[in-house]
């Protein structure tokens, strides 16, 4: 009982917290120009090289994975046929590391996307990636202008409850760390207005989903679900018994059909128009090989074994000071040790 008053005490000074959202001008980049410049790749263009993209899409894979692991035998051939040139971002060590500095892969990228094609970049994230774009949406305030739309698979903008186990065996990394449910990072980013949409945006997401949870219970509950965007909890629209895993979203027709139409809709997002229960299908879209396809069902176990293998850290990374004030809670390791020895 003292272990859930203290959580609950917890939860009530996360939320009292809450300030005005960033202005002015971006936080200054820790990362240097020449490691983020070399990490943007477009693996369809000549050297790989995102100069001469004129319309570009970036894709932001998940922890655990790389661009070329999400996305080669997904939206790189998708959103091609869709007539985009797709790049991606590969932040190292396998999205392990601090999410604030994986977020300035993500500034960087959009940055030079928008230079090079003069047009406002939509970007298309998987799991970690989401949360970590809504942040560099949330604390870089210029980045607005220059991003079109997210399409976000398996977001964790509230993180995810199933973290607090690797936390709790020491097999967490550092971007583990911060997506834990109630983690200084989730916390500072919803205290700071990163819980609503602040570009178009197309949330998908699975009440099944092995590595995201809660994704049931209404808007307060359910970690992809932004205010103002386009929620698509798939089995609201297939039903109950519509399982799709974690990664699968990559893959599916569904959300397939839900994805390409955000990227066409006229508002940016999708809408629920443009898609039904004859969309429910377990196959992979057209436009996916065979050899896709067989490649695809191993990314969710490259991932796991990534994160098995990867750093490790005994507790989460500390706010940078720009997002420091937006939580003033104590360390949250500090805490976790304190309810254990109870």
């Amino acid at each position: 009982m003292k272990s859930f008053t203290t959580l609950l005490s917890l939860v009530s000074i996360a939320i009292s917290a809450a300030k005005a959202a960033p202005t002015g001008p971006d936080p200054a980049l820790t990362t240097s120009q020449a490691t983020l410049d070399a990490n943007i790749a477009c693996p369809l263009e000549p050297n790989a090289s995102y100069s001469n993209v004129k319309n570009p899409i970036l894709l932001v894979p998940g922890t655990g994975s790389t661009g070329p692991v999400s996305w080669d035998h997904t939206w790189v051939p998708l959103s091609s046929q869709l007539g985009y040139q797709p790049c991606y971002i590969s932040p190292p060590p396998y999205m392990l590391g601090d999410a604030q500095i994986n977020a300035e892969y993500i500034v960087n990228a959009v940055r030079r996307l928008n230079q090079a094609s003069g047009k406002k970049v939509p970007v298309m994230t998987w799991s970690q990636g989401g949360l970590t774009t809504q942040w560099a949406l949330t604390f870089f305030p210029s980045l607005k202008g220059q991003v079109r739309q997210l399409v976000a698979f398996a977001p964790d903008y509230r993180g995810t409850i199933g973290a607090a186990a690797l936390d709790l065996i020491g097999a967490a990394s550092e971007s583990v760390w911060q997506q834990t449910t109630l983690s200084h990072f989730t916390v500072a980013l919803a205290n700071a207005g990163g819980l609503k949409a602040l570009v178009p945006t197309t949330n998908l997401y699975s009440t099944n989903d092995e590595v995201v949870q809660p994704e049931s219970g209404g808007p307060l509950i359910e970690s992809s679900y932004l205010d103002g965007a386009s929620n698509v909890k798939v089995q609201d629209t297939c039903g109950p018994l519509f399982l799709l895993e974690h990664s699968q979203e990559l893959f599916n027709q569904f959300t397939y059909v839900v994805a390409s139409a955000a990227l066409s809709s006229s508002t940016l997002k999708a809408e629920p128009s443009s898609y039904s229960a004859k969309d429910c299908s377990e196959l992979p879209p057209a436009g996916l090989s065979p050899a896709d396809t067989a490649y695809d069902i191993t990314i969710i176990a490259q991932a796991a074994l990534a994160i098995t293998a990867g750093p490790k850290s005994k507790c989460e990374p500390p706010l940078k000071p720009y997002a420091k004030p937006y939580d003033p809670r104590p360390d949250f390791c500090t805490v976790v040790q304190a309810i254990l020895n109870q």
